[in-house]
């Protein structure tokens, strides 16, 4: 099975996303938008960016580590092979 590996940009329009990594440097859709406000960045400074990274790896390790999101009968889970490897 073809590895998936996952990026984590700032779009022109200063949302967060992560999404797909393409190999052929077509935007791909994105799974999760985050969008940091005005005041939150300001706060933050250069730092908000490290802040949105933290929160998207919080989820990956959410869905992960909860069984109970998958099905029960399901061995996936705990499988590596279908964990995705962020890119930053």
């Amino acid at each position: 099975m073809k590895e998936s590996y996952l990026e984590i940009v700032e779009l022109d329009n200063g949302d967060i996303v992560l999404r797909p990594a393409s190999e052929d440097g077509e935007d791909a859709a994105p799974l999760a938008v985050l969008t940091i406000s005005d005041d939150t960045r300001s706060y933050l400074k250069d730092r908000y960016f490290e802040l949105a990274k933290h929160m998207f790896h919080a989820g990956i390790d959410f869905v992960y580590s909860d069984e109970a999101f998958f099905d029960e009968e399901a061995d996936y889970a705990d499988d590596d092979e279908f964990r995705p490897k962020i890119l930053h």
